[in-house]
Protein backbone atom coordinates (compact mmCIF):
# COMPACT_ATOMS: atom_id res chain seq x y z
CA UNK A 1 0.00 0.00 0.00
CA UNK A 2 1.68 3.13 -1.45
CA UNK A 3 2.33 5.64 2.28
CA UNK A 4 -0.39 8.56 2.84
CA UNK A 5 0.78 12.25 3.97
CA UNK A 6 -1.15 13.49 6.78
CA UNK A 7 -4.01 15.43 5.77
CA UNK A 8 -2.32 18.95 6.74
CA UNK A 9 0.95 17.58 4.77
CA UNK A 10 -1.22 17.33 1.64
CA UNK A 11 -2.60 20.83 1.87
CA UNK A 12 0.61 22.31 2.36
CA UNK A 13 2.50 20.21 -0.18
CA UNK A 14 -0.37 21.91 -2.24
CA UNK A 15 -0.35 25.22 -1.46
CA UNK A 16 3.77 24.90 -2.23
CA UNK A 17 3.00 23.94 -5.68
CA UNK A 18 0.77 26.34 -6.28
CA UNK A 19 3.01 29.33 -5.51
CA UNK A 20 5.68 27.71 -7.54
CA UNK A 21 3.27 27.62 -10.47
CA UNK A 22 3.72 30.11 -12.70
CA UNK A 23 0.56 29.59 -14.34
CA UNK A 24 -1.87 29.12 -11.38
CA UNK A 25 -0.53 32.19 -10.29
CA UNK A 26 -0.89 34.14 -13.41
CA UNK A 27 -4.74 32.70 -13.50
CA UNK A 28 -5.79 32.53 -10.30
CA UNK A 29 -5.61 35.70 -7.12
CA UNK A 30 -6.16 33.63 -4.23
CA UNK A 31 -5.94 35.89 -0.56
CA UNK A 32 -4.74 35.22 2.69
CA UNK A 33 -7.76 34.45 4.17
CA UNK A 34 -8.99 32.49 1.28
CA UNK A 35 -6.68 29.18 2.12
CA UNK A 36 -8.20 27.01 4.24
CA UNK A 37 -8.29 26.94 7.91
CA UNK A 38 -5.88 24.27 8.24
CA UNK A 39 -2.94 25.73 5.96
CA UNK A 40 -3.61 29.14 8.02
CA UNK A 41 -2.84 27.99 11.24
CA UNK A 42 0.28 26.28 10.00
CA UNK A 43 1.26 29.74 8.72
CA UNK A 44 0.00 30.71 12.15
CA UNK A 45 2.26 28.80 14.52
CA UNK A 46 5.61 30.20 11.77
CA UNK A 47 5.13 33.58 13.26
CA UNK A 48 6.15 35.02 16.40
CA UNK A 49 3.21 34.38 19.12
CA UNK A 50 3.46 38.22 18.99
CA UNK A 51 2.55 38.54 15.51
CA UNK A 52 -0.56 36.00 16.19
CA UNK A 53 -2.31 38.15 18.52
CA UNK A 54 -1.85 40.95 16.42
CA UNK A 55 -3.32 39.06 14.15
CA UNK A 56 -6.04 37.96 16.01
CA UNK A 57 -6.89 41.72 16.71
CA UNK A 58 -7.12 42.67 13.18
CA UNK A 59 -9.58 40.10 11.31
CA UNK A 60 -13.01 38.75 13.26
CA UNK A 61 -12.20 35.52 11.03
CA UNK A 62 -8.75 35.26 12.42
CA UNK A 63 -10.07 36.12 15.49
CA UNK A 64 -12.43 33.07 15.66
CA UNK A 65 -9.92 30.61 14.07
CA UNK A 66 -7.08 31.77 16.65
CA UNK A 67 -9.49 31.44 19.93
CA UNK A 68 -10.70 27.73 18.83
CA UNK A 69 -7.08 26.39 17.95
CA UNK A 70 -5.71 24.61 20.96
CA UNK A 71 -2.45 24.63 18.93
CA UNK A 72 -2.25 28.17 18.18
CA UNK A 73 -3.11 28.63 22.05
CA UNK A 74 -0.99 27.09 23.07
CA UNK A 75 1.97 28.46 21.08
CA UNK A 76 1.13 32.03 22.39
CA UNK A 77 0.80 30.74 26.25
CA UNK A 78 4.26 29.66 25.55
CA UNK A 79 5.31 32.79 24.50
CA UNK A 80 3.77 35.10 27.24
CA UNK A 81 4.69 32.46 29.80
CA UNK A 82 8.54 32.15 28.78
CA UNK A 83 8.03 28.76 28.05
CA UNK A 84 8.94 26.07 25.49
CA UNK A 85 7.21 22.95 24.44
CA UNK A 86 8.71 19.78 25.03
CA UNK A 87 8.74 18.32 21.87
CA UNK A 88 8.82 14.70 23.78
CA UNK A 89 5.43 15.36 25.55
CA UNK A 90 3.10 12.42 24.23
CA UNK A 91 0.00 13.98 25.48
CA UNK A 92 -1.86 16.11 23.38
CA UNK A 93 -2.06 19.76 22.46
CA UNK A 94 -5.67 20.79 24.70
CA UNK A 95 -4.08 18.86 27.66
CA UNK A 96 -1.24 20.87 27.08
CA UNK A 97 -2.81 23.93 26.94
CA UNK A 98 -5.19 23.41 29.93
CA UNK A 99 -1.94 22.35 32.46
CA UNK A 100 -0.21 25.61 31.19
CA UNK A 101 -2.70 27.90 31.85
CA UNK A 102 -4.01 26.21 35.57
CA UNK A 103 -0.33 26.45 36.55
CA UNK A 104 0.36 30.04 35.36
CA UNK A 105 -3.08 31.07 37.02
CA UNK A 106 -1.46 29.79 40.23
CA UNK A 107 1.63 31.56 39.96
CA UNK A 108 0.24 34.38 39.47
CA UNK A 109 -2.12 34.10 42.44
CA UNK A 110 0.92 32.77 44.11
CA UNK A 111 -1.17 29.69 45.12
CA UNK A 112 -0.28 26.20 45.22
CA UNK A 113 -1.82 23.02 43.87
CA UNK A 114 -0.83 20.88 47.48
CA UNK A 115 0.87 21.07 49.91
CA UNK A 116 3.11 17.79 50.85
CA UNK A 117 5.10 16.97 54.05
CA UNK A 118 8.11 14.95 53.77
CA UNK A 119 10.12 13.89 56.75
CA UNK A 120 13.83 13.71 56.24
CA UNK A 121 15.43 11.01 58.54
CA UNK A 122 19.08 11.40 57.45
CA UNK A 123 21.71 13.96 58.94
CA UNK A 124 22.59 16.48 56.51
CA UNK A 125 22.62 20.86 56.76
CA UNK A 126 20.17 23.03 55.35
CA UNK A 127 23.11 24.91 53.63
CA UNK A 128 23.75 21.85 51.77
CA UNK A 129 20.72 21.06 50.28
CA UNK A 130 20.10 21.96 45.99
CA UNK A 131 16.90 21.69 43.42
CA UNK A 132 17.37 21.60 40.35
CA UNK A 133 14.51 20.71 37.94
CA UNK A 134 12.39 18.50 40.37
CA UNK A 135 15.63 17.09 41.46
CA UNK A 136 16.12 17.50 45.48
CA UNK A 137 19.62 16.73 47.16
CA UNK A 138 21.19 17.38 50.64
CA UNK A 139 24.87 16.22 51.50
CA UNK A 140 26.94 15.75 54.03
CA UNK A 141 30.45 14.98 54.12
CA UNK A 142 30.80 11.72 52.41
CA UNK A 143 27.20 10.81 51.63
CA UNK A 144 24.35 12.09 49.05
CA UNK A 145 20.55 11.58 49.78
CA UNK A 146 18.19 12.39 46.85
CA UNK A 147 15.14 12.26 45.76
CA UNK A 148 12.98 13.44 42.96
CA UNK A 149 10.26 16.09 44.06
CA UNK A 150 6.52 14.63 44.00
CA UNK A 151 4.49 16.01 41.30
CA UNK A 152 0.97 14.72 42.69
CA UNK A 153 -0.19 14.73 46.56
CA UNK A 154 -0.13 10.59 46.58
CA UNK A 155 3.30 10.81 45.81
CA UNK A 156 5.72 8.97 47.85
CA UNK A 157 9.02 10.48 48.14
CA UNK A 158 11.63 7.71 47.54
CA UNK A 159 15.01 8.33 48.60
CA UNK A 160 18.33 7.51 47.61
CA UNK A 161 21.76 7.73 49.38
CA UNK A 162 25.10 8.02 47.13
CA UNK A 163 28.18 7.04 49.07
CA UNK A 164 31.29 7.24 46.97
CA UNK A 165 33.95 6.55 50.43
CA UNK A 166 35.42 9.52 49.98
CA UNK A 167 34.82 13.19 50.88
CA UNK A 168 32.08 14.91 48.86
CA UNK A 169 32.74 18.74 47.74
CA UNK A 170 30.20 19.49 45.12
CA UNK A 171 27.65 17.84 42.79
CA UNK A 172 26.20 19.01 39.60
CA UNK A 173 23.05 17.95 37.78
CA UNK A 174 21.77 17.63 33.91
CA UNK A 175 18.34 15.83 34.60
CA UNK A 176 16.50 16.55 30.97
CA UNK A 177 19.49 16.34 28.42
CA UNK A 178 21.84 13.91 29.28
CA UNK A 179 19.85 12.24 33.04
CA UNK A 180 23.79 13.03 34.32
CA UNK A 181 24.32 13.14 38.00
CA UNK A 182 28.37 15.08 38.47
CA UNK A 183 29.59 13.93 41.79
CA UNK A 184 33.26 15.41 42.72
CA UNK A 185 35.38 13.92 45.73
CA UNK A 186 38.86 15.28 47.32
CA UNK A 187 41.24 12.55 48.58
CA UNK A 188 44.14 14.18 50.42
CA UNK A 189 47.55 12.20 49.13
CA UNK A 190 50.95 12.91 50.42
CA UNK A 191 53.92 14.08 47.96
CA UNK A 192 57.71 13.87 48.56
CA UNK A 193 60.13 15.91 46.17
CA UNK A 194 64.14 16.13 46.51
CA UNK A 195 65.12 18.55 48.94
CA UNK A 196 61.82 19.02 50.68
CA UNK A 197 59.31 18.26 53.00
CA UNK A 198 56.62 15.81 52.47
CA UNK A 199 53.69 18.16 50.58
CA UNK A 200 49.94 17.41 50.38
CA UNK A 201 47.94 17.87 47.62
CA UNK A 202 44.17 16.75 46.32
CA UNK A 203 43.35 13.76 44.01
CA UNK A 204 39.54 15.76 42.34
CA UNK A 205 37.64 12.73 41.27
CA UNK A 206 34.99 13.66 39.37
CA UNK A 207 32.44 10.76 39.13
CA UNK A 208 30.06 10.61 35.90
CA UNK A 209 26.43 8.62 37.04
CA UNK A 210 23.14 7.97 35.46
CA UNK A 211 20.97 10.59 37.66
CA UNK A 212 18.01 7.64 37.10
CA UNK A 213 19.63 4.85 38.24
CA UNK A 214 23.00 5.96 40.40
CA UNK A 215 25.60 4.06 37.97
CA UNK A 216 27.96 5.12 35.70
CA UNK A 217 26.80 7.11 32.69
CA UNK A 218 26.56 4.65 29.75
CA UNK A 219 27.78 8.06 27.65
CA UNK A 220 30.82 8.18 29.15
CA UNK A 221 33.60 6.49 28.04
CA UNK A 222 35.44 6.84 31.66
CA UNK A 223 32.83 6.63 34.69
CA UNK A 224 35.82 9.72 36.29
CA UNK A 225 38.29 11.97 35.49
CA UNK A 226 40.76 12.86 37.86
CA UNK A 227 42.95 15.95 38.19
CA UNK A 228 45.51 16.65 41.47
CA UNK A 229 45.82 19.88 42.99
CA UNK A 230 48.88 21.94 43.24
CA UNK A 231 50.74 22.19 46.35
CA UNK A 232 48.92 24.87 49.20
CA UNK A 233 45.51 23.41 48.64
CA UNK A 234 43.83 23.49 51.94
CA UNK A 235 40.16 22.88 51.64
CA UNK A 236 39.60 22.27 47.57
CA UNK A 237 36.05 23.03 46.06
CA UNK A 238 34.58 22.85 43.05
CA UNK A 239 31.65 25.18 41.26
CA UNK A 240 30.81 22.69 38.34
CA UNK A 241 28.78 23.45 35.42
CA UNK A 242 27.62 22.00 31.72
CA UNK A 243 26.69 22.96 28.27
CA UNK A 244 25.96 19.99 25.84
CA UNK A 245 29.48 17.79 25.65
CA UNK A 246 31.61 20.18 28.09
CA UNK A 247 31.75 20.32 31.46
CA UNK A 248 33.07 23.44 33.45
CA UNK A 249 34.64 23.06 36.69
CA UNK A 250 35.94 25.78 38.93
CA UNK A 251 38.87 25.00 41.41
CA UNK A 252 39.47 27.10 44.29
CA UNK A 253 40.54 27.09 47.74
CA UNK A 254 37.90 27.61 50.70
CA UNK A 255 40.79 28.55 53.09
CA UNK A 256 42.71 32.39 53.07
CA UNK A 257 46.27 30.59 54.52
CA UNK A 258 48.41 29.92 51.06
CA UNK A 259 46.24 31.60 48.66
CA UNK A 260 46.82 29.35 46.22
CA UNK A 261 45.87 30.49 42.36
CA UNK A 262 42.76 29.23 41.03
CA UNK A 263 41.71 27.05 38.18
CA UNK A 264 39.56 26.39 35.45
CA UNK A 265 38.46 23.06 33.34
CA UNK A 266 36.67 22.51 30.92
CA UNK A 267 36.29 18.46 30.04
CA UNK A 268 34.43 16.75 27.66
CA UNK A 269 32.75 14.29 29.69
CA UNK A 270 31.88 12.16 27.56
CA UNK A 271 35.79 11.53 25.97
CA UNK A 272 37.23 13.01 29.42
CA UNK A 273 39.33 14.94 27.27
CA UNK A 274 40.90 18.25 28.58
CA UNK A 275 39.76 20.87 26.35
CA UNK A 276 40.65 24.11 28.16
CA UNK A 277 42.70 25.08 31.52
CA UNK A 278 43.11 28.20 33.16
CA UNK A 279 44.73 29.79 35.86
CA UNK A 280 43.77 32.89 38.51
CA UNK A 281 45.04 34.23 41.51
CA UNK A 282 43.43 33.38 44.52
CA UNK A 283 39.79 34.57 45.05
CA UNK A 284 39.40 35.96 41.46
CA UNK A 285 36.64 34.01 40.46
CA UNK A 286 33.08 33.26 41.77
CA UNK A 287 30.80 30.50 40.30
CA UNK A 288 31.01 30.23 36.20
CA UNK A 289 27.61 30.68 34.14
CA UNK A 290 27.01 29.46 30.87
CA UNK A 291 25.27 31.42 28.47
CA UNK A 292 25.45 29.70 25.21
CA UNK A 293 26.30 26.48 23.54
CA UNK A 294 29.57 28.38 22.61
CA UNK A 295 30.21 30.97 25.52
CA UNK A 296 30.43 31.07 29.13
CA UNK A 297 31.09 33.72 31.72
CA UNK A 298 32.99 34.48 34.79
CA UNK A 299 32.64 36.68 37.50
CA UNK A 300 36.09 38.22 38.68
CA UNK A 301 35.98 39.66 42.16
CA UNK A 302 39.22 41.18 41.79
CA UNK A 303 38.95 43.29 38.84
CA UNK A 304 35.08 43.62 39.53
CA UNK A 305 34.35 42.82 36.07
CA UNK A 306 32.20 39.64 34.14
CA UNK A 307 34.18 38.03 31.55
CA UNK A 308 33.14 36.57 28.17
CA UNK A 309 35.06 33.12 27.78
CA UNK A 310 34.58 30.53 24.29
CA UNK A 311 34.28 26.61 24.57
CA UNK A 312 37.02 25.55 22.81
CA UNK A 313 35.87 23.14 20.32
CA UNK A 314 38.72 20.34 20.32
CA UNK A 315 41.85 20.49 22.62
CA UNK A 316 43.78 21.32 19.32
CA UNK A 317 42.20 25.19 19.35
CA UNK A 318 44.70 28.13 20.30
CA UNK A 319 45.20 28.40 24.10
CA UNK A 320 42.75 31.61 25.03
CA UNK A 321 44.72 33.82 27.56
CA UNK A 322 42.33 36.21 27.45
CA UNK A 323 38.46 36.79 27.60
CA UNK A 324 37.27 38.21 24.54
CA UNK A 325 34.73 40.23 26.12
CA UNK A 326 34.52 42.18 29.68
CA UNK A 327 31.11 43.88 31.24
CA UNK A 328 32.34 46.48 34.30
CA UNK A 329 30.69 46.28 37.60
CA UNK A 330 29.88 50.02 39.34
CA UNK A 331 33.23 51.37 40.59
CA UNK A 332 34.05 50.89 44.49
CA UNK A 333 35.17 53.35 46.85
CA UNK A 334 39.09 53.09 47.36
CA UNK A 335 38.73 51.22 50.64
CA UNK A 336 36.14 48.79 49.44
CA UNK A 337 36.90 45.42 47.40
CA UNK A 338 34.98 42.78 46.14
CA UNK A 339 35.12 39.75 48.14
CA UNK A 340 32.87 37.59 46.01
CA UNK A 341 30.88 37.95 42.69
CA UNK A 342 28.63 34.70 42.63
CA UNK A 343 25.91 34.06 39.77
CA UNK A 344 23.73 31.35 38.36
CA UNK A 345 20.53 30.76 36.37
CA UNK A 346 17.95 27.92 35.86
CA UNK A 347 17.69 25.82 33.43
CA UNK A 348 20.90 26.26 31.24
CA UNK A 349 20.61 27.38 27.63
CA UNK A 350 21.40 23.31 26.45
CA UNK A 351 18.48 21.81 28.25
CA UNK A 352 16.21 20.02 26.04
CA UNK A 353 13.33 17.71 28.17
CA UNK A 354 13.17 13.91 27.18
CA UNK A 355 10.56 13.30 30.06
CA UNK A 356 7.16 12.44 28.04
CA UNK A 357 5.13 13.53 30.67
CA UNK A 358 6.51 16.84 31.20
CA UNK A 359 4.73 18.98 28.66
CA UNK A 360 6.70 22.11 28.81
CA UNK A 361 9.59 23.61 30.19
CA UNK A 362 11.16 27.68 31.05
CA UNK A 363 13.09 28.75 28.01
CA UNK A 364 16.73 29.02 28.93
CA UNK A 365 17.74 31.49 26.42
CA UNK A 366 14.95 34.25 28.76
CA UNK A 367 16.10 32.82 32.20
CA UNK A 368 17.00 35.63 34.36
CA UNK A 369 20.36 35.65 36.17
CA UNK A 370 20.97 36.34 39.77
CA UNK A 371 23.90 37.39 41.17
CA UNK A 372 25.21 38.18 44.88
CA UNK A 373 27.82 40.00 45.57
CA UNK A 374 30.35 40.40 48.58
CA UNK A 375 31.78 43.56 50.06
CA UNK A 376 34.50 43.77 52.08
CA UNK A 377 34.55 47.18 53.92
CA UNK A 378 37.09 46.21 56.72
CA UNK A 379 38.41 42.89 57.92
CA UNK A 380 34.96 41.73 59.69
CA UNK A 381 32.92 43.74 58.07
CA UNK A 382 31.04 42.13 54.52
CA UNK A 383 27.72 44.17 52.55
CA UNK A 384 25.57 41.91 50.44
CA UNK A 385 24.15 42.93 47.06
CA UNK A 386 22.00 41.22 44.68
CA UNK A 387 21.15 42.23 41.08
CA UNK A 388 19.47 40.62 38.47
CA UNK A 389 19.98 40.46 34.80
CA UNK A 390 18.12 38.51 31.61
CA UNK A 391 20.52 35.97 29.90
CA UNK A 392 19.45 36.96 26.80
CA UNK A 393 20.76 39.98 27.02
CA UNK A 394 24.21 39.13 27.79
CA UNK A 395 23.92 37.09 24.80
CA UNK A 396 23.42 39.61 22.61
CA UNK A 397 26.38 42.12 24.57
CA UNK A 398 28.89 41.64 22.56
CA UNK A 399 27.04 42.23 19.12
CA UNK A 400 25.79 45.51 20.82
CA UNK A 401 29.08 46.80 21.66
CA UNK A 402 31.07 45.52 19.26
CA UNK A 403 33.73 48.01 19.99
CA UNK A 404 34.76 47.11 22.91
CA UNK A 405 35.97 43.79 21.88
CA UNK A 406 39.69 43.10 21.28
CA UNK A 407 41.17 40.49 18.73
CA UNK A 408 44.24 40.14 20.49
CA UNK A 409 45.16 40.94 24.07
CA UNK A 410 42.40 41.98 27.33
CA UNK A 411 39.56 43.84 25.76
CA UNK A 412 38.65 47.09 27.13
CA UNK A 413 35.53 46.67 29.59
CA UNK A 414 32.13 48.51 28.95
CA UNK A 415 31.72 50.81 32.24
CA UNK A 416 28.68 49.73 34.05
CA UNK A 417 26.98 53.16 33.32
CA UNK A 418 26.87 52.46 29.90
CA UNK A 419 25.30 48.62 29.70
CA UNK A 420 23.63 48.14 33.39
CA UNK A 421 21.40 50.61 34.07
CA UNK A 422 18.51 49.54 31.80
CA UNK A 423 19.37 45.52 31.95
CA UNK A 424 19.82 45.28 35.90
CA UNK A 425 17.55 45.74 38.98
CA UNK A 426 19.89 45.83 41.81
CA UNK A 427 18.76 44.90 45.75
CA UNK A 428 20.08 44.87 49.20
CA UNK A 429 20.68 41.06 49.67
CA UNK A 430 19.58 40.90 53.20
CA UNK A 431 15.75 41.19 51.02
CA UNK A 432 16.70 37.94 49.67
CA UNK A 433 18.34 34.64 50.80
CA UNK A 434 22.21 35.53 49.98
CA UNK A 435 22.97 32.05 50.69
CA UNK A 436 20.71 30.68 48.69
CA UNK A 437 21.02 30.04 44.82
CA UNK A 438 18.09 28.07 44.26
CA UNK A 439 15.78 30.71 44.72
CA UNK A 440 15.79 31.29 40.96
CA UNK A 441 14.14 29.32 38.23
CA UNK A 442 13.33 30.51 34.92
CA UNK A 443 11.84 34.29 35.03
CA UNK A 444 10.99 34.03 38.61
CA UNK A 445 12.49 34.19 41.77
CA UNK A 446 11.66 34.11 45.82
CA UNK A 447 12.15 37.55 47.41
CA UNK A 448 10.94 37.01 51.08
CA UNK A 449 14.07 35.68 53.31
CA UNK A 450 12.83 33.07 55.47
CA UNK A 451 11.05 33.89 58.75
CA UNK A 452 10.66 31.68 62.20
CA UNK A 453 7.44 33.54 62.21
CA UNK A 454 4.48 33.17 59.66
CA UNK A 455 5.05 35.17 56.81
CA UNK A 456 3.49 35.40 53.15
CA UNK A 457 5.70 34.18 49.96
CA UNK A 458 6.45 36.73 47.79
CA UNK A 459 7.58 35.75 44.32
CA UNK A 460 9.12 38.45 41.88
CA UNK A 461 8.51 38.24 37.58
CA UNK A 462 11.17 39.21 35.47
CA UNK A 463 9.06 37.97 32.78
CA UNK A 464 8.89 41.39 30.00
CA UNK A 465 5.59 40.53 28.65
CA UNK A 466 4.46 40.14 32.09
CA UNK A 467 5.06 43.14 32.78
CA UNK A 468 3.69 44.20 29.74
CA UNK A 469 0.34 42.93 30.28
CA UNK A 470 0.54 43.71 34.33
CA UNK A 471 0.81 47.28 33.09
CA UNK A 472 -1.78 46.95 30.45
CA UNK A 473 -4.21 45.65 32.81
CA UNK A 474 -3.45 48.36 34.88
CA UNK A 475 -3.80 51.12 32.61
CA UNK A 476 -6.20 50.58 29.67
CA UNK A 477 -6.17 51.61 26.67
CA UNK A 478 -2.76 50.64 25.72
CA UNK A 479 -0.71 49.67 22.37
CA UNK A 480 0.33 46.72 24.27
CA UNK A 481 -0.74 43.54 22.60
CA UNK A 482 -1.67 41.31 24.90
CA UNK A 483 -4.11 37.86 25.16
CA UNK A 484 -6.19 36.81 27.36
CA UNK A 485 -8.64 33.51 26.60
CA UNK A 486 -12.13 34.77 26.17
CA UNK A 487 -14.15 34.69 28.86
CA UNK A 488 -11.29 34.97 31.86
CA UNK A 489 -11.01 37.71 33.98
CA UNK A 490 -7.36 38.06 35.00
CA UNK A 491 -6.30 39.19 38.98
CA UNK A 492 -5.12 42.20 39.27
CA UNK A 493 -1.22 41.99 40.24
CA UNK A 494 -0.27 43.40 43.35
CA UNK A 495 2.81 45.95 42.15
CA UNK A 496 4.98 46.32 39.10
CA UNK A 497 8.19 47.86 39.03
CA UNK A 498 9.38 49.57 36.28
CA UNK A 499 11.23 52.87 37.71
CA UNK A 500 14.80 53.71 37.93
CA UNK A 501 15.49 53.39 41.63
CA UNK A 502 18.96 54.16 43.16
CA UNK A 503 20.38 51.32 45.15
CA UNK A 504 20.19 51.43 48.84
CA UNK A 505 23.81 51.95 49.56
CA UNK A 506 24.15 53.03 53.26
CA UNK A 507 27.47 51.23 54.19
CA UNK A 508 29.04 53.65 51.25
CA UNK A 509 30.34 51.14 49.32
CA UNK A 510 30.23 52.18 45.52
CA UNK A 511 31.96 55.49 44.41
CA UNK A 512 28.74 56.37 42.73
CA UNK A 513 24.69 56.32 42.80
CA UNK A 514 23.95 52.70 41.26
CA UNK A 515 20.89 52.69 39.41
CA UNK A 516 18.87 50.27 38.02
CA UNK A 517 15.29 49.96 36.20
CA UNK A 518 14.78 46.31 35.00
CA UNK A 519 11.12 45.96 35.53
CA UNK A 520 9.57 42.80 37.26
CA UNK A 521 6.06 42.41 38.56
CA UNK A 522 6.14 41.29 42.37
CA UNK A 523 3.27 39.16 43.68
CA UNK A 524 2.37 37.81 47.06
CA UNK A 525 0.51 34.83 48.30
CA UNK A 526 -2.32 35.05 50.75
CA UNK A 527 -1.31 32.14 53.25
CA UNK A 528 1.42 32.67 55.16
CA UNK A 529 4.15 30.29 56.06
CA UNK A 530 7.41 29.78 58.44
CA UNK A 531 10.28 28.04 57.01
CA UNK A 532 13.78 28.45 57.60
CA UNK A 533 14.83 28.85 54.13
CA UNK A 534 13.21 28.37 50.30
CA UNK A 535 13.90 26.80 47.24
CA UNK A 536 12.42 26.99 44.00
CA UNK A 537 12.18 25.19 40.84
CA UNK A 538 9.79 25.64 37.67
CA UNK A 539 7.28 23.41 39.26
CA UNK A 540 6.91 24.07 43.03
CA UNK A 541 8.41 25.65 46.05
CA UNK A 542 10.53 24.03 49.01
CA UNK A 543 10.37 24.92 52.56
CA UNK A 544 12.96 23.57 54.59
CA UNK A 545 12.49 23.54 58.35
CA UNK A 546 15.32 22.42 60.62
CA UNK A 547 16.12 21.86 64.17
CA UNK A 548 17.79 24.68 65.51
CA UNK A 549 21.18 23.28 64.82
CA UNK A 550 20.89 23.32 61.26
CA UNK A 551 19.57 19.59 60.79
CA UNK A 552 16.83 19.32 58.04
CA UNK A 553 13.85 17.53 59.58
CA UNK A 554 11.06 18.46 57.40
CA UNK A 555 10.93 19.10 53.13
CA UNK A 556 7.15 21.07 52.14
CA UNK A 557 6.90 20.80 48.93
CA UNK A 558 4.33 23.54 47.62
CA UNK A 559 3.65 22.17 44.03
CA UNK A 560 2.26 24.57 41.15
CA UNK A 561 1.39 21.52 39.50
Amino acid sequence: MAHQEAPWLQEETIAIQMANSSLVATTIKVTLLELPPEILIRILLGLPFTSVVICRRVNRYLQILISESAEVQYRIHLGISGLVDNPSCNLPVSERLSRLLAKERRWEDVNFDFNKIIDVPFQFPYYHTRLITGFFSGITANEIHCMETPSAPDWEAKWRRVSPGKRIISTGTCVYEHDLHVLITAQPQTIYTNATEPRTVYEIQVHLNQLSTGQPHPGAQQATISLITHEGFGEPHVFVEHAGNNLLLMLRDNIDTQRPDEQVYVYDWRTSELKLRLSAPFRSYGYPLVLTKDVFLLTNARTGELEYWRFPKSPSEPIQHEPFFVLCLPQLVSDRAFLYISCRAEPNPSTRSCNGSKSFYNDPNEAIVTFIVGIRSTMFAVHLYTFFVHRSFFVGCPNKFYSFMSPDGRPKPVPYGEWGPSACRWFKANMFQAKWFETTSGQRCIASPPDTTAAPITLLDFNPIGVSIALARENPPTEIATYDPPGELRPREKTVIRSTDPLDDPHGCFENTVYSSLPYVMRTSQDKYSFDALLLDEESVLGIREDGSGRVIEIHVLSYG
